[in-house]
């Protein structure tokens, strides 16, 4: 069994971990929050209504919402890789460090910027 949890409030706005639920609309809670007091609090407010469903039937909306997300999150990482790539032309000192630091690597361990752009670009391929 997994828990639904259906914003019945006129005007507030429910976050259960990564999901934010708006008035009148339902969602399935994520695993890792069905054992929150915030939704028995929730409830005893008027704010939610939290009902059991069928695990089967869940199961498979996570899956497919999973898999999209996967998509997406990858199609999206994927384009932040290339337009990290192509903005390396051109780039100033600073912009450079700022974005050796994003990437975990930190500019005072590198002899200098040439070697500091060659490890992001190294990192960015990877």
């Amino acid at each position: 069994m997994a828990l639904k949890i259906e914003n019945i409030s006129p005007g507030k706005v429910i976050g259960i971990g990564p999901e934010t639920i708006l008035p009148g609309e339902s969602k399935i809670v994520p695993k890792a929050y069905e054992n929150n007091p915030v939704l028995s609090i929730y409830e005893k407010k008027g704010f939610a209504r939290v009902t059991k469903t069928e695990t089967e039937q869940v199961s498979a909306a996570e899956n497919a919402d999973t898999r999209s997300d996967e998509t997406d999150a990858g199609e999206a990482a994927e384009a932040l890789r290339k337009a990290r790539l192509l903005s390396l032309k051109g780039i100033s000192d600073e912009e450079l460090g700022k974005l050796a630091f994003d990437l975990g690597i930190n500019p005072a361990d590198c002899k200098n910027n040439a070697d500091v752009l060659k490890k992001v670009k190294a990192a960015l391929k990877a």
